[in-house]
């Protein structure tokens, strides 16, 4: 179980931090959710910041693996906000200094209560509660927050950082009556982001724990453990006074925000964020199970187990003859989407047949290109893969390979397939530009 900060001083505000630097709040110790806080108390005005200590593991994020395209600003203007509202939190803490500024403080922080006070929503995300605190929380806003900044552009970020905090402020005060401080339920939507839009994205981590060390780590895995130990402690009732239903909640705005933001085509997908890879994943298991029909209804023929040319009876392989003449028909008017339409029918209804999905040579050919420009790339590898199973022979056999094994490596996260469509393509392509093409696609795969 993550370590705690413990120090002499008391104080019963939650502390909303993220979980493994162990329990980042200094300044916070276990209460019971029933005491909530009598009116005007802000927590003890010679709180000494400084002497808490620490014990468990640390997973401190450091970086990440993926270059931005232009320069981080709203992320670094919001580490330098909280280091600033921080250090007037110690100033009015500072006896010697005679600020006295603990009810400002109070009426900053987020009390469920109080939800009349709309701002606390936005302002208990700028207080924390120790040097360990922010510590923690800015170290994951730093390693996070700037890929997110670079997708979602500078404003874009800034206004969902503020509604992540709103949020995650909200779930928390659903939950407990406690009020509640700290940055981490925005960075938590941050990072529930991150892991839509960047998930095989390689993180820089600090681990202290059975050994020291920096290491790489997934994103998915790492934000996805983050995740996981939330909701452990907080079905097990163990989360003391980590607001971990506050973290839950900004993981979720997050992850929702950046699936819909994909989804209706708002942000430009990528390869590798989560919804074109889960999307890519079911084409996958539709491709190996019309594969696998395929190949099952073959043997079954040459078997004599099953009838006609293509194993179906007269009037299915007339519907079957009728849709791809609907293709070819299609193609010949110089109505590519409508004839891609037409093709994924007849592959929903008849794909698992022998046969079935293959049109003439040049029409399966002018097919399946403008498969690929319409960025239907799983159709369009089958469109490929069909052409070189009916027409082995075909006279641009080694670009067909090169194409199929550019589909695979870049839009179907097929490494493997890819790698021997490329080294295929290699040995029949004659023309020395593509085949440098082909061995500059097998150097990228590693």
């Amino acid at each position: 179980m993550p370590g705690r900060f413990r120090s002499r001083a008391r104080r019963r505000d939650f502390c909303s931090r993220l979980p493994p630097c162990g329990r980042l709040t200094s300044a916070c110790e276990r209460r019971t959710i029933d005491a909530p806080l009598p009116p005007g108390h802000a927590g003890p005005p010679n709180f000494d910041f400084t002497r808490a200590r620490y014990d468990g593991p640390v997973f401190l994020p450091l970086g990440t693996d993926r270059p931005l395209t232009r320069p981080t600003l709203i992320t670094h203007a919001l580490i330098g906000l909280n280091v600033a509202v921080f250090v007037w939190q110690l100033a009015s803490m500072t006896p010697q200094l005679g600020l006295g500024n603990e009810p400002v403080s109070q009426m900053l922080r987020l009390e469920p209560g109080h939800l009349a006070r709309a701002w606390t929503l936005v302002t208990y995300a700028f207080l924390h509660g120790g040097f360990m605190h922010i510590a923690g929380n800015l170290f994951f806003l730093w390693a996070f927050g700037p890929n997110v900044e670079d997708r979602l552009g500078r404003a874009g970020f800034l206004g969902f950082y503020l509604v992540a905090a709103a949020a995650a402020g909200l779930a928390h005060a659903a939950a407990t009556p406690a009020s509640v401080i700290g940055a981490s339920g925005a960075i938590a939507g941050v990072t529930g982001a991150y892991l839509v839009l960047f998930p095989r994205t390689k993180i820089k981590a600090l681990i202290v724990f059975f050994i020291i060390g920096v290491f790489m780590i997934p994103a998915s895995w790492f934000i996805g453990a983050q995740i996981f130990w939330n909701v452990v402690v907080t079905g097990m009732g163990r989360s003391g006074n980590v607001a971990t239903v506050a973290h839950l909640g900004g993981y979720a705005f997050g992850f929702a925000v950046g699936w819909v933001l994909l989804a209706a085509r708002i942000l430009p997908r990528e390869p590798y964020d989560l919804f074109t890879i889960s999307k890519q994943a079911k084409r996958r298991r539709q491709f190996r199970e019309i594969a696998f029909q395929s190949r099952r209804r073959k043997q079954r023929v040459l078997e004599g187990k099953e009838r006609g040319p293509m194993g179906v009876d007269a009037d299915t392989a007339d519907r079957i003859a009728s849709m791809r003449a609907d293709v070819a028909t299609k193609l010949s008017r110089g109505e590519p989407e409508a004839a891609a339409r037409a093709y994924r029918q007849l592959l929903e209804e008849h794909g698992s047949t022998p046969g079935a999905g293959v049109l003439s040579r040049d029409k399966q050919y002018e097919l399946a290109n403008h498969l690929f420009r319409l960025e239907d790339y799983q159709t369009a590898a089958i469109a490929y893969q069909r052409l070189l199973e009916a027409y082995p022979k075909h006279d641009e056999s080694g670009q067909i390979r090169l194409m199929l094994g550019r589909i695979n490596a870049r839009y179907l996260n097929d490494p493997i397939r890819a790698r021997q469509l490329l080294n295929q393509a290699i040995d029949e392509l004659g023309d020395e530009q593509m085949i440098d093409m082909a061995r500059k696609e097998l150097e990228a795969l590693g």
